[in-house]
């Protein structure tokens, strides 16, 4: 009799899991007679339109930052040549403190990158690293004039990128 029990229980908790499965794997708009077989969602998220970002002011109050169509601004003028990709950033730009310089990570053509423009007075050029990966939950930090730190937070580093000028 034990297992006839044990039995019984398992039948209750998978008639219990089952539809809920079930309704979880449906799609909007499938018909319930299933006129075809359900689709597969691939793990590529289908385009995307260009991103755009609402101004930023730097701390000095000297410089903006804002993205355009995908197209990174400073001071209204394009980041990177016209004939560039756009670009999604994965992190908000982040200013230095003086407001000097604006760091931040993009991906473009599978591809993430931390883009730092170390003086702004100088110019626009800008630095760019190739990144390994990066998590939705990664942002970037200044740990002084000419370092930065990209990880969760500034004392959980996934890299740091240093130069000199």
């Amino acid at each position: 009799m034990k297992g006839h029990k044990g039995t019984l229980w398992l039948a209750v908790a998978a008639a219990m899991l089952v539809p809920a499965r079930a309704r979880a794997r449906s799609t909007p708009g499938a018909s319930a007679a299933g006129d075809g077989p359900p689709q597969r969602q691939g793990r590529r998220r289908s385009a995307r339109p260009p991103q755009a970002l609402s101004p930023v002011v730097s701390p000095c109050g000297r410089h903006v930052v804002e993205v355009v169509g995908g197209a990174v601004l400073i001071d209204g003028r394009r980041v990177r040549p016209p004939s560039a990709d756009s670009v999604f950033l994965v992190a908000p730009p982040t200013w230095r403190r003086d407001g000097g310089a604006l760091a931040w990570i993009e991906r473009s053509r599978g591809e993430s990158r931390l883009v730092v423009v170390p003086d702004l007075d100088a110019g626009h050029e800008t630095l760019p690293w190739t990144l390994p990966a990066v998590s939705t939950d990664d942002r970037v930090f200044w740990a002084g004039p000419q370092r930065v730190v990209v990880g969760p937070a500034v004392l959980a580093p996934r890299a740091i990128a240093t130069w000199t000028e």
